[in-house]
């Protein structure tokens, strides 16, 4: 008898340990986290007449009183989207679009889009940690070349997904 109950009890600790083990490795995997850990909204491009997505290739985006280097988008490559990312401690960030065309690269043709927002810590998990969510509370733009800007969604989370749509005025072919 004394022989079964000493087996009984290696099995129990036995079970208990492994289930210890299996909560320490669970709390360090990352899986069930957003690879992007981050909440900055993705800005899709669009041509307004047809609605299509297009690519622009000598666009410069960079930050407007940004600290260091904020240039997010060199002209030279061509880019259909971008992500713009916004500081938790102000409440509204500026982006530059400098169009680098021979014909319109010109500082008074640049176009700035502004945003307004609050910031809202939010722990998401032990495991994940914890990052800012945005509101949009605000957007206001210059008209050069942008014809419109739609907000898709005001609360930017960590989830990777267009935010913002800007609609470029386009040449037609018959132009």
């Amino acid at each position: 008898m004394k022989a079964k109950n000493q087996h009984i009890i290696f099995i129990v600790i036995a079970v208990l340990l492994t289930m210890v083990a299996a909560s320490v490795i669970q709390s360090c995997n990352n899986a069930g986290c957003t690879e992007n850990r981050n909440a900055v909204p993705l800005a899709a491009f669009f041509n307004p007449l047809t609605d299509d997505a297009i690519s622009l290739d000598s666009l410069s985006v960079s930050g407007v009183d940004q600290p260091g280097d904020s240039v997010l988008s060199p002209a030279g490559t061509p880019v259909s989207q971008v992500y713009l990312p916004m500081r938790p401690t102000h409440s509204s960030v500026a982006w530059c679009f400098a169009y680098k065309w021979k014909r319109l690269d010109y500082p008074e043709l640049n176009d700035t889009i502004t945003f307004d927002y609050t910031s809202m810590p939010f722990f998401a998990s032990e495991a994940c940690g914890a990052y800012y969510k945005y509101h949009i509370t605000h957007m206001d733009y210059t008209g050069h070349l942008i014809e419109r800007v739609e907000i898709v969604d005001s609360l930017v989370t960590n989830v990777d997904k267009v935010y913002v749509n800007i609609y470029f005025r386009v040449e037609s072919s018959d132009q």
